[in-house]
């Protein structure tokens, strides 16, 4: 489904002194139409009645201020017939009249391979956010509910179905969600009892060789809200130029990636996601439709660029910068200890949990046994794998490129192994001061086993200035014991000159938590020391580490990114890490006091990681949403934290917008959706301190 409107090659269209990227945009909602319809009429954040004043928690189904039948459908008509009213993918799997045996064995062994989940209006890729209400299943336990997906979703496909949805959803006091493709681990694109606008399918795009704008002259593309990343890689190939793009294929690029900064494989080069915007077009809680630039409504350009997702507006496009065409050059190495090895005798049986996070477009639903072929990959027996529960991806680079799969060394001590973990790990400062990024994965598979994967990702250096980098640390390498052999690597176009079609994912249930390294780490061999113990440590308790180094800093980042609101930490930062415990791939049967267990330990390693690493923070859109003092944590200094709080406070008094860990936040919660210690989304949103709506909890939607 795309808007069918053509793609116009123009500067902008005025509308209302307001400019559109693309011809959509000019469909907007306008104060005739509501005059004889309150519940859309637009809000104004200035005046004396600029506050929420509505019961203690949003109205949810059951309500008696819940919109009536009658009142759904009026909306719809308005809209156009946008309004959608979906069910849980796995209902087709639960006893009842909407039980279809051949559609719930195509979500458990199909599904992951196509474009139905990213292409669902409701599916989150993490489950246990949403309840896990309705897991799809061969035998499911218990009733599918609807749990803490919306109720009604608004596929908006102009800028005016926004605004309807803003609105209605502030002047009914409804809780509202925004969503794209669904790669969200914490609960910001789901809600129980929530009116949804999805921005999936605005997919325009536009290439500019030639643009001024402020202070930057050169190309840029006008970009729409619900783009992927694989379809910006194929607008790569076909205008050979390189844009700064989520890893994952399905991830949306103008979205929650950018609020969150948005790291990349060209993050020490270009910088992050949110450092390529120079200017874009917003739905802000009032209703109405705002350009935004350093210059005009300066602040929402500070606040939503780093500042927090679902919080200040719905981003409809944005102008964003492009780059010559940027060769990559992809060096792997892999060594591992250990004859229980996932790769032992040359094979690869998947252990390196990285479910949909954007590091790399290729993960796979591995809840039932399915078979496969990668040419390339040498694959245990016939390559059939056992069902684990959950997804994964490959643990390679997200450049597009397939890297030929050698077996990993095999090293003959534990102590070697680490050593040479801990000696790339050092070498780090050497590849990002090149403008290189690395994605490593350290995997215990039992006490005595371990493995250890990474892939360099170089732009603008040939094969022979690569492995000229890298040398020193092959011969590191090979003077403790692990004979890895530097070839001559490979070279590939940063989109990889591949078609890609955007299909495979699927969701999962993996818990994890995230920290960004300071380089101060780095600097003194006592501190790093620790560090690395700390990372050990986090290995053998039987988590697995996820490293990305790279280097975004202000000098890299250049204007305007250098400008927004990235948290600072970011800048002084030389790794992201994510922390999984992959032994919450499922809430569905584990008991609460085992789930609490589970995350005390969990929470122990990762108070380790910062203890050893002060001055350190958070990548939100790849944390633990229970993360301590989440506020600096993830935004900064605390006077970074008090800016976007008072852009929050101005541009939605009402609490329109509303997201876990976000700026303003703290003022609601989400009543009686713990689980076992974990926060879900499976529950009345409600003031803190506020009374709770009588009989809201537990009131069960059975579908």
């Amino acid at each position: 489904m795309r808007c069918l409107l053509p793609i116009l090659s123009f500067a902008t269209i005025a509308v209302a002194s307001v400019s559109v990227n693309f011809p959509w945009e000019a469909a907007q909602l306008t104060a005739n139409e509501t005059a004889t319809y309150p519940d859309i009429a637009f809000g104004d954040a200035t005046g004396s009645n600029a506050t929420y004043s509505g019961p203690k928690c949003k109205v949810g189904p059951g309500d008696s201020a819940w919109p009536t039948d009658y009142e759904w459908t009026r909306f719809n008509r308005t809209l156009g017939g946008v309004l959608l009213k979906p069910l849980p993918p796995g209902a087709v799997c639960y006893p009842g009249p909407y039980h279809d045996a051949t559609k719930c064995n195509f979500l458990l062994t199909g599904a992951a391979f196509t474009r139905f989940y990213a292409d669902d209006p409701v599916t989150v890729l993490t489950d246990w956010p949403e309840g896990n209400t309705c897991l799809a299943s061969a035998s499911p336990v218990g009733n599918c509910t609807q749990g803490g997906y919306p109720v009604y979703v608004v596929n908006a496909t102009k800028v005016r179905h926004i605004q309807m949805a803003v609105n209605f959803a502030r002047n009914r006091n409804l809780r509202l969600v925004i969503k794209n493709t669904g790669h969200d681990f914490g609960g910001r694109s789901t809600g129980a009892g929530a009116l949804s606008i999805w921005t999936h399918y605005l997919k325009d795009f536009e290439y500019i060789p030639e643009y001024s704008i402020d202070r930057y002259k050169g190309r840029v593309a006008r970009v729409s809200a619900g783009i992927e990343a694989w379809e910006l890689w194929n607008y790569m190939d076909k205008y050979n130029i390189t844009m700064v793009v989520p890893g994952g294929d399905t991830v949306g690029a103008y979205g929650g990636w950018i609020a969150g900064g948005g790291h990349n494989s060209l993050s020490s080069y270009y910088g992050h996601g949110s450092d390529q915007v120079l200017a874009f077009q917003v739905v802000t809680a009032d209703g109405k439709y705002r350009s935004v630039s350093p210059h005009q409504n300066a602040d929402l350009f500070f606040a939503m660029l780093g500042g927090g997702g679902s919080t200040y507006g719905v981003l409809t496009s944005a102008i964003v910068k492009v780059h010559p065409p940027t060769p990559v050059t992809n060096i792997p190495l892999s060594f591992q200890v250990g004859s229980g090895s996932p790769f032992g005798s040359g094979g690869f049986n998947f252990t390196f949990p990285t479910p949909g996070n954007g590091t790399f477009p290729f993960p796979f639903n591995t809840s039932v046994p399915f078979n496969t072929t990668i040419p390339g990959f040498p694959f245990p027996g016939n390559g059939t794998f056992p069902g684990a529960g959950g997804n994964f991806s490959f643990p390679f680079p997200p450049n597009g490129s397939f890297p030929a799969f050698t077996p990993p060394i095999t090293v003959n001590s534990t102590a070697v192994f680490w050593e040479g973990v801990r000696l790339y790990q050092q070498f780090a400062p050497a590849v990002t001061d090149a403008g290189g990024t690395l994605y490593s994965y350290v995997t215990k598979v039992s006490n005595t086993s371990y493995t250890f994967t990474t892939t360099f990702e170089l732009p603008n250096l040939t094969a022979r200035q690569a492995q000229a980098l890298v040398q020193p640390l092959y011969t590191a390498l090979n003077a403790i014991g692990i004979p890895v052999n530097n070839s001559l690597p490979e070279t590939t176009a940063s989109f990889a000159q591949a078609a890609r079609t955007g299909a495979g994912d699927s969701p999962g249930n993996m818990y994890f938590g995230s920290r960004l390294f300071p380089r101060a780490n780095w600097d003194n061999e006592t501190i790093y020391n620790a560090t690395f113990a700390a990372i050990r440590a986090a290995v053998e308790a039987g988590y697995v580490f996820h490293g990305i180094n790279h280097a975004a800093n202000y000098t890299v980042a250049g204007y305007p990114g250098n400008t927004t609101a990235i948290s600072p930490i970011w800048r002084r930062a030389l790794m992201h890490a994510d922390i999984f415990d992959y032994g919450f791939r499922t809430l569905a049967g584990v008991d609460p006091e085992t789930l609490r267990a589970g995350y005390k330990k969990f929470s122990g390693v990762m108070e380790e990681i910062r203890r050893v690493t002060p001055g350190g923070g958070a990548y939100y859109n790849e944390a633990d949403v229970q993360e301590p003092s989440w506020q600096t944590t993830f935004f900064g200094p605390r006077g970074n934290y008090a800016r976007l709080l008072a852009v929050k406070e101005a541009r939605d008094p009402w609490g329109l917008f509303w997201a876990p860990t976000m700026p303003g936040s703290e003022r609601w919660e989400v009543v009686g959706g713990d689980v076992g210690g974990l926060p879900t989304q499976n529950g009345p949103l409600c003031l803190v301190g506020g009374e709770r709506v009588k009989g809201r909890r537990g009131r069960r939607v059975v579908v």
